[in-house]
């Protein structure tokens, strides 16, 4: 299993994410909790604005083309 120190020294793209926080949090731009708090809500962003799938149950799907043909 990758460790997050291991992907920090094999892969060269989190190496510079990481760097990049650690600079952060030694010019107090932020705190290491702050950091933390960051990391979370761009995680939750991002799942936000992925497209979600709904699998509705037949007879839901059944109720709506029968609502729908009721309409026409």
């Amino acid at each position: 299993m990758n460790t997050p120190r291991s992907k920090y020294y094999n892969d060269p793209h989190y190496h510079q994410l990481v760097d990049v926080m650690v600079g952060m949090i030694m010019k107090a731009q932020y705190t290491p909790s702050e950091m933390r708090e960051a990391a979370i809500l761009a995680s939750i962003i991002y799942q936000e604005m992925q497209p979600s799938t709904c699998v509705m149950p037949r007879e839901v799907i059944d109720w709506l083309e029968k609502a729908e043909g009721i309409r026409k």
